[in-house]
């Protein structure tokens, strides 16, 4: 039988992305099991990882050292599969504030694509973006909410029937400063996501 045609390119670029950040994830692994960690230049070092590790995620462009492109620091290819999602949600407990913020950002801005992935469900990244928001200000948090009314009710209607978007709504409305502090934000998502509710009970 012939070979099985090679996958499209963005398919390999996506496979290359994942192998890369997953050999600096290793590095970074390694770098964290050894005694000079502790030390001024071992946690110099790790920030220097970190952020190496941090631009292997990035959209197609995106170097190191530059901000992220429009629509996020992550990558969509990333979002949308199941090896990127497994790959993000090991990065994720790494990441200070800053950097957890912008792949929460990336998972908002691309919200209709992986709406219609058909991606598994990865668990482990809907634990991520569940547990996520919690760690950030009230401020970034309540704008990730403010964001997703702005997609419009067909991709918020797709993103309800996704585990790993309905997980990081529950995270976003579970802030412990959301509800207080950032009222209109709450109210305006709960205006937009109510008309919904009927169509996705397994998601509440």
């Amino acid at each position: 039988a012939p070979p099985p045609p090679p996958p499209p390119p963005s398919r390999w670029h996506t496979r290359s992305q994942v192998a890369a950040a997953r050999e600096a994830l290793i590095g970074l692994r390694v770098h964290a099991s050894s005694a000079a960690v502790r030390t001024p230049a071992g946690q110099e070092q790790r920030r220097v990882l970190l952020e190496r590790l941090f631009s292997r995620l990035r959209s197609p462009g995106g170097a190191e050292g530059a901000p992220p492109p429009e629509g996020g620091a992550v990558s969509p290819e990333l979002l949308c599969c199941e090896k990127g999602q497994k790959l993000v949600a090991d990065v994720m407990p790494l990441l200070p504030p800053p950097l957890l913020a912008a792949v929460l950002q990336a998972v908002v801005a691309h919200l209709g694509a992986i709406a219609r992935s058909k991606s598994p469900r990865v668990t482990s990244f809907c634990s991520g973006l569940a547990a996520a928001p919690k760690l950030l200000p009230v401020e970034q948090a309540a704008a990730l909410l403010a964001a997703l009314p702005q997609h419009g009710e067909a991709s918020l209607a797709l993103a309800l029937g996704r585990p790993e978007l309905s997980a990081l709504l529950l995270g976003l409305l579970c802030h412990p400063h959301v509800a207080v502090e950032a009222r209109p934000a709450v109210e305006a998502a709960y205006q937009a996501l109510l008309p919904l509710l009927h169509q996705h009970e397994q998601a509440w």
